[in-house]
């Protein structure tokens, strides 16, 4: 992907202010008015399709938002934001669990 540059769409080139190089004669309203719908329905269909791709994006981040928060509630952790009023936990607050083995670990005599 190209790295995009702030304010770059704005700045206006000899095609987007329309500038032509034949001098306009009597008559060329015609080719202006088809110029420009054609310039309408291209923007119209770009229009739908940015549409439908945040709508995908904005479910996308409302499932991780949901999935963040389960883990959230799993771990222990709750959201600073969150509408309780108990203490936050944070990882470096927390000391990790030992785990015990569940049954007694094999040991082998091994000769070298």
């Amino acid at each position: 992907m190209s790295q995009k540059i702030g304010g770059i769409k704005k700045i206006k080139t000899a095609q987007k202010a329309k500038l032509r190089s034949k001098p306009r004669v009597e008559g060329q309203e015609y080719l202006e008015l088809y110029l420009m719908t054609k310039e309408k329905d291209r923007l119209s269909r770009y229009h739908e399709v940015i549409s439908e791709t945040k709508e995908t994006t904005v479910e996308e981040i409302e499932e991780l938002e949901q999935e963040f928060r389960k883990l959230q509630g799993k771990a222990g952790i709750i959201s600073p934001g969150g509408l309780d009023d108990t203490k936050v936990t944070t990882f470096d607050s927390q000391k990790p669990k030992k785990r015990k083995p569940s049954r007694p670990m094999k040991t082998m005599t091994i000769d070298y």
